[in-house]
């Protein structure tokens, strides 16, 4: 009879195990995997000095997102990813005036006019989104994602080009309006000039979302598809490089009388930005 009973038993043990092993599995996998691809455009939404314009430009990224499932259709996520971008502001017919002090204590009055402005930023950064995730089930379902990201700056390089660019003094004390060919004391006309400044920015917080379409291609195997957007909420512009002068100052010290500010020096920018577009992410389950 003992026998009898411990064969029952094991027999129950027996098929237990494997349904126990592959239930959990079939409902839903506890981790994905995935690598993700994005394309869009990039727009700054801060405030800039009349009349500079941010134009729209292409962002890229690309990198790494792995996703805990707490049930069948919600998981949350934390991803890593590098991303670049390029920011252009622009402005034409430019000019300002300023009153200065030249190096022989003569008082005049400083002016510049450019036909041209452009400051493009070439911006490389480390995202790391933390998100919230919802999926639909079926073998082709909705998603959505949404959560915050916080970028670190890498690198930042800029270049600052005026074309057509004319700068002159007034000397009301004799009369005098110098205007041409002495630009080792700030005065003259340039037909290009070109400034590679130093550009440094806080890193970002952002609230980020996605929407679109899983589908399963096999086993464990899923394609997702679809739009995102990508939120700045910080301003990041530098503390403590601001200052009122203009686009073009003087400064006097021969052969280096004028030069360039950028347009993150002025006390009246707020540099916040969004983007926008497609996203790819192939993901496996394990």
């Amino acid at each position: 009879m003992k026998q009898y009973v411990y064969f029952l038993i094991g027999l129950c043990l027996i098929r237990a195990v494997p349904v126990q092993a592959q239930y959990k599995p079939y409902y839903y996998k506890d981790h994905e995997v995935g690598v993700t691809v994005k394309v869009g455009m990039h727009q700054n939404y801060g405030r800039l000095p009349d009349p500079i314009t941010a134009d729209l430009k292409i962002a890229t990224a690309i990198g790494l997102q792995y996703d805990y499932y707490l049930a069948p259709n919600w998981s949350m996520g934390l991803g890593v990813q590098y991303a670049s971008q390029t920011t252009d502001f622009t402005g034409r017919n430019l000019k300002g005036s300023s009153q200065e002090t030249d190096w022989e204590n003569e008082v005049f009055t400083f002016s510049y006019e450019g036909k041209k402005y452009k400051e493009q930023w070439k911006v490389s950064q480390l995202h790391i989104p933390l998100t919230v995730h919802y999926v639909g089930k079926g073998e082709t379902a909705l998603y959505i994602r949404t959560g915050i990201q916080y970028s670190l700056m890498m690198n930042t390089k800029a270049t600052l080009t005026w074309n057509q660019l004319q700068t002159s003094g007034f000397f009301p004390q004799y009369n005098l309006h110098l205007d041409q060919d002495l630009l080792y004391a700030g005065f003259g006309y340039q037909e290009q000039v070109e400034h590679k400044p130093d550009v440094e920015l806080k890193n970002r917080w952002a609230w980020i979302g996605e929407f679109g379409v899983k589908h399963n291609l096999r086993d464990n195997q899923n394609l997702y598809v679809g739009l995102y957007v990508d939120l700045g909420i910080n301003n990041q512009k530098s503390s403590g490089r601001e200052n009122n002068k203009q686009l073009v100052a003087y400064q006097p010290i021969p052969d280096q009388a004028l030069t360039y500010q950028r347009v993150e020096e002025s006390t009246t920018t707020v540099f916040k930005n969004y983007n926008f577009g497609i996203q790819l992410r192939y993901s496996f389950g394990l």
